[in-house]
């Protein structure tokens, strides 16, 4: 993205740049990057294409600057439940898979993976491994404070519990509001450190 303001003129309208983001976000979710048009960009921003072209190279621009405006939101709150802890990560994620866009958007950037692989490494970057980490991160605190096996695998249970929900949602194109719940207590037997002592 270039900078926040054109070589000696005003500063840029920061709203009117989150028009132009958001409006890409929800072109790609919908037509995905092939029908991604600068053109339709600028007047469901409500600017033109010449004030789009301003700010961003071309469309690949556009989309990777698109991708780089999304993130996982703030840690949710941590408590001395890690059971609590994971099925509230899952839900959060439920709900960023299953708003309007959410799946068809990671089905735009798999299906550009080897053509334009700016975008799914941007889209790893600002959501898939911040939300891995969270896990990963609630899981390794689970092991530190004894409430988790000892030696269990992060990286694997953290990818069977995000796993689940795009498993989830691929089969059936639902998922369902308690699906979160069910898949924690579901896994906890096998990660509980109190399961393994036969408590």
């Amino acid at each position: 993205m270039s900078s926040t303001s054109p070589a000696g003129g005003r500063p840029r309208d920061a709203a009117l740049d989150e028009r132009i983001l958001a409006a890409a976000r929800e072109q790609l979710a919908e037509h995905g990057y092939q029908g991604l048009s600068i053109g339709s960009v600028a007047r469901a921003a409500g600017t033109t294409r010449p004030s789009v072209y301003l700010r961003f190279a071309g469309k690949e621009d556009l989309a990777t600057a698109a991708i780089a405006g999304m993130s996982v939101a703030d840690p949710l709150q941590v408590s001395a439940d890690l059971h609590a802890d994971l099925v509230a990560e899952l839900r959060h994620f439920r709900t960023a898979v299953t708003r309007p866009g959410g799946m068809s958007f990671v089905g735009t950037v798999l299906a550009e993976e080897h053509h334009t692989p700016s975008l799914i490494r941007r889209f790893r970057e600002r959501l898939v491994l911040p939300r891995r980490r969270r896990v990963a991160g609630t899981l390794r605190r689970g092991i530190d404070v004894g409430a988790l096996r000892p030696g269990l695998d992060v990286d694997v249970i953290t990818t069977m519990l995000i796993g689940a929900i795009y498993a989830r949602y691929l089969a059936t194109g639902d998922v369902p509001a308690d699906w979160p719940e069910r898949v924690v207590s579901s896994m906890w037997p096998a990660i509980s450190a109190h399961h393994a002592q036969g408590s």
